[in-house]
């Protein structure tokens, strides 16, 4: 039978939440009612979420975090559940906490919409975050909760039922820089060779001559590894090409996207893969830049293109969703931290973004990320053996709750050169014990 649920005042925030935890998350249908009668007359499963219960019916007390339509600074009151320390604490509640307060608060990424100090990429830090701060973050905590809240209705309610979900996971590529050598041409290879030479990089300086002379592949040139890899598990990837010609010339630094090679490129992973746009930094607070990006990629798969993820991760709500909505993108691939991994928006489940300052559900599905490449690396200081514990701890995260599992990793850190020795292992590592049962 369908779960009935009462609160007085459904507001567009309970609906959106809600909808998120049973639908998507636990696969249970439900409905509302703000009628007391037609809830005390109902003799199927059924709880509360209110302030107050109206007799002796599961009851969950509401924080009120979702009957408002403003953003302010919250004082939020943590207490334990279990092992963990957990935020929106309530008394007279059937769990010590709301979970729907609180899954909210996560999912909408309400405390980057309050002031805060930014990193160097005017970035929201993940160490700001609540989840970080209360040792949350490297776990799909809402679909855990999710799991809590299902055994505890099954426990206290009878003829409810839960559909099923399967673990899946999905690789993604960002193409920063196609290739390391080729398409640059003769004066900037040469200015490396240069600098090779002044720092007694014998091994940079050997790839950039070899890579010239045609006696090895670009070091960055690891797609045929990939497509391999990818086709031997049965994995559909997403490959975001980075195509800037006017960007920032820091951080924008791929080949000119109306080079042929790169054009070829794009052709061929788009017969393997699926195909997403990489805005660049500069298109960031640039939404005709954007557009064109946009088009420059759609101009050379000759289809439309509708998914996305921000270059360096830069990602400023709402300002970044709205732009991306306006041109046309309708999946977008951001939500993650380069300092740390876990879940930012504290579940493995894609949901579609809620623009809080208008207060209702967009169209855009936001799909979170777990682990990049350079959080482990460079932010995290690991090394190869470190960084693959870790990762399998984050899968088994999100094996637990039958989640979706996205990984972030860049052509050129497989490449076995430089700093990025020894990490191939740790991208094969982790496609293979995805696919263990």
């Amino acid at each position: 039978m369908q779960l009935l649920i009462y609160s007085p005042q459904v507001s567009p925030r309970t609906k959106y939440i809600f909808n998120f935890i049973f639908r998507e998350v636990l696969r249970c249908d439900f409905d509302f009612t703000s009628v007391a009668q037609q809830f005390t007359d109902y003799n199927g499963p059924k709880f509360t979420y209110a302030e107050s219960p109206l007799a002796n019916e599961l009851f969950f007390k509401a924080h009120g975090l979702l009957s408002k339509n403003n953003i302010e600074p919250l004082k939020i009151d943590i207490t334990d559940f279990g092992n963990e320390r957990v935020p929106f604490a309530v008394k007279g509640s059937a769990l010590p906490f709301d979970i729907f307060a609180a899954s909210f608060y996560f999912l909408s990424r309400y405390e980057e919409y309050l002031p805060f100090e930014p990193d160097e990429h005017l970035r929201f830090p993940a160490k700001l975050s609540l989840q970080f701060q209360l040792g949350l973050l490297k776990i799909p905590v809402i679909d855990h909760w999710g799991i809590i809240l299902k055994n505890l209705l099954i426990n206290k309610l009878s003829k409810l039922h839960f559909g099923s979900r399967k673990f899946e996971f999905i690789p993604t590529i960002d193409i920063d820089r196609a290739y390391h050598f080729k398409s640059s041409g003769i004066i900037k290879n040469a200015a490396r060779l240069v600098r090779a030479l002044a720092k007694g990089d014998a091994e940079k300086f050997g790839n950039i001559i070899r890579t010239g002379l045609g006696r090895q592949k670009d070091p960055f040139d690891t797609y045929q590894f990939l497509h391999q890899i990818h086709q031997q598990y049965g994995l559909n990837p997403i490959f975001f090409f980075l195509l800037s010609y006017k960007g920032d010339r820091t951080h924008d630094v791929n080949i000119h996207p109306n080079d042929a090679l790169l054009q070829q490129l794009i052709e061929n992973t788009a017969k393997q893969a699926k195909i997403g746009i990489h805005p660049s930094y500069a298109s960031n607070s640039n939404v005709i830049k954007l557009r064109e990006e946009k088009e420059q990629l759609e101009s050379i798969l000759h289809k439309g293109i509708d998914s996305s993820r921000q270059h360096y991760l830069k990602l400023h709500l709402p300002k970044t969703y709205l732009q991306l909505i306006k041109v046309g993108i309708n999946h977008d691939y951001t939500m993650g931290y380069a300092s740390q991994v876990g879940f930012r928006a504290g579940t493995c489940t894609p949901f579609f973004w809620y623009d809080l300052q208008l207060d209702k559900q967009s169209h855009l599905k936001v799909h979170p990320f777990a682990v990049m490449d350079s959080t482990l690396r460079k932010y995290l200081k690991m090394n190869p053996k470190h960084a693959i514990q870790l990762v399998i701890e984050l899968i088994e995260s999100v094996k637990i709750v039958d989640g979706i599992f996205y990984s972030l990793w860049h052509n050129e850190s497989l490449s076995e050169t430089g700093h990025w020795k020894g990490w191939k292992q740790v991208y094969e590592k982790m496609l293979a014990f995805s696919k263990n049962p």
